[in-house]
């Protein structure tokens, strides 16, 4: 099985360099030119299905990479990004000066700590993983999961051997497309495209 991680383009959240895993934004222009770049790149794969987050960029930009496909897409809020609390909308120096307790603990203890009204990361990634586990049971070719960085990440550490720090070691810039392969009961990250706009 082809798995395919896509992260949604550019948002203006990405620009500003704030923290918005659950706040709900469109990507840009140049958000939609790099899903097109991707697009074009993934013509000729035939998706047996298409997941993505309930987050309107992520929504978007499957709009675009299914375009020409005669497929629809199946939306779940597993694919959601982390929900950051109050600390959405923020920038990293905005937390600090705003919660300084609250960031003080995150720093502390990011595995663990849920940010106030927000969900912490283990159990981020146990929806993420459980969502992943039921992908992994399909019997389809080629799968695409049209999703958020941290999402991605989440993927690869579970690939990596389910090490949680190993999540700090990847990127995912806007637009990156993921391969993963899932042959003979094995995981392995195939390649990596760049938008590269």
């Amino acid at each position: 099985m082809n798995i395919y991680l896509l992260r949604h383009g550019q948002t203006e959240q990405n620009l500003k360099g704030f923290y918005y895993g659950n706040l709900d934004v469109d990507i840009t222009s140049k958000g939609i030119k790099q899903i097109e770049y991707i697009s074009n790149k993934v013509k000729n794969v035939t998706f047996d299905k298409i997941y993505v987050s309930n987050m309107k960029r992520a929504l978007s930009s499957a709009s675009i990479i299914s375009r020409n496909k005669d497929i629809s897409f199946i939306r779940d809020k597993r694919l959601n990004e982390m929900n950051l609390g109050v600390f959405e909308g923020k920038s990293y120096e905005d937390i600090q000066r705003e919660y300084p307790k609250e960031f003080q603990k995150w720093s502390d203890d990011w595995k663990y700590y849920a940010p106030p009204e927000g969900e912490s990361y283990v159990d981020f990634y146990e929806r993420v993983k459980v969502f992943f586990q039921e992908i992994l049971k399909l019997e389809d070719e080629n799968v695409l999961l049209v999703t958020h960085g941290g999402v991605i990440r989440s993927i690869l550490t579970y690939v990596m051997g389910e090490d949680l720090d190993v999540f700090w070691k990847f990127g995912s810039k806007n637009g990156d497309l993921t391969l993963v392969k899932y042959e003979y009961e094995n995981l392995y990250i195939d390649s990596i495209i760049h938008a590269d706009i």
